[in-house]
């Protein structure tokens, strides 16, 4: 997925070493082939992934993403028709599809969303029929990771901030195998199954920020288990990624009174030697991203990586960060320039990129 300095088309601008705001336009945007040679997917693909409307939904996202040519290599087979059938007409997946069930791209769509609700599968499918289609379920997800970080970058070169906060929420998903939103992110944690998950909830239980501060006898108690079974649990949730943001305006960006000459604000946060040509107002923003660990996070023997997205209030991609969890260490302050009309509301998205249930959002007025 890009990387901040890929995703080079955002209309901001940046505090440089020496304090001088520079502005980020007009800076020339990524070529399509880049994005295309770096997720290594087939041109046809490729030219599908581009037509993919402004600000997409999930549906949307999801099932353009299974359009890619790659899926054409998992045909529907005889032995799973019956198999999809029901999980088309009579699972609780959110997206159903209303055609004849025939194309690889329609196999792909169904089983990543029946997968996503974490139930038993219907009983539709054969001992052998079953086992070959979790085979394919794990380079589907492969594949699907790569065409959904492509639609990321394709969207952040369109400037498109909505659209890129719903493809990282549908990559954030697939990643964990659970929605974004659900209260089934519990069973993201090892050791938590339907049916503890279930205890859990009915306890009051439900999210893994909750049960992490639980203690270690409270979830023996409500998943009648003996020690060390709270202890293990609550040292594998130690690493669960517990982010922190501030997100502060500043104020205004000013010219000095003479280009060239130094001039602080009234702060003095700030030393300007010139003046971005944006095409709105420029306002400076301190940004503190953090975690509350006592170390850096780890979560399935990962350190994770998050992306800070800022949205303007018609959905245009304003700002965008992606680094590790260890650059957080410490907090990371980063002083930026961004163009914002007075009075404009931003959305503020801040999440790890493939762990459910750790996303922070904010609206700030500018």
């Amino acid at each position: 997925m890009a990387t901040p300095s890929q995703l080079n088309t955002t209309p901001s601008s940046t505090i440089d070493p020496l304090g001088r705001v520079t502005s980020q336009l007009p800076v020339p945007s990524q070529g399509s082939n880049e994005i295309q040679m770096r997720y290594k997917l087939a041109s046809t693909t490729f030219k599908t992934l581009c037509t993919i409307g402004k600000s997409p939904t999930r549906p949307d996202i999801l099932k353009k993403a299974c359009f890619a040519a790659e899926f054409r290599s998992f045909p529907i087979k005889q032995s799973e028709k019956a198999f999809l059938r029901e999980v088309n007409d009579h699972s609780a997946i959110p997206y159903p599809i209303t055609e004849n069930l025939k194309l690889p791209w329609h196999k792909a769509f169904l089983v990543t969303q029946v997968d996503l609700l974490r139930t038993q599968w219907p009983n539709k499918l054969s001992v052998t029929a079953r086992k070959e289609l979790h085979q394919e379920l794990g380079r589907m997800h492969k594949l699907l990771d790569r065409v959904l970080r492509c639609l990321v970058d394709i969207l952040g070169e369109r400037q498109d901030g909505k659209g890129v906060n719903t493809a990282l929420d549908v990559l954030r998903s697939v990643k964990a195998g659970v929605w974004e939103d659900s209260e089934k992110q519990l069973l993201q944690v090892d050791g938590v199954g339907l049916v503890k998950m279930n205890r859990l909830v009915e306890a009051g239980v439900k999210n893994i920020r909750q049960l992490s501060r639980l203690e270690f006898y409270h979830i023996e108690r409500l998943l009648s288990r003996n020690p060390p079974f709270g202890q293990k649990m609550l040292h594998q949730l130690a690493g669960f990624p517990m982010l922190t943001l501030n997100f502060e305006m500043l104020g205004q960006y000013r010219s000095p009174p003479h280009r060239g000459s130094s001039a602080a604000n009234k702060d003095g946060l700030l030393m300007a030697e010139a003046v971005p040509s944006l095409p709105v107002p420029t306002w400076i923003v301190r940004v503190v991203l953090g975690f509350e660990n006592e170390q850096i996070p780890s979560w399935k023997k990962l350190s994770p990586w998050a992306t800070l997205v800022v949205e303007g209030h018609d959905g245009r991609l304003v700002w965008f960060w992606r680094g590790s969890a260890k650059r957080l260490e410490g907090d990371k302050e980063m002083v930026i320039g961004l163009s914002a009309t007075k009075g404009e509301v931003l959305k503020i998205v801040f999440a790890c990129e493939e762990i459910v249930g750790t996303t922070i959002q904010k609206s700030v007025q500018v």
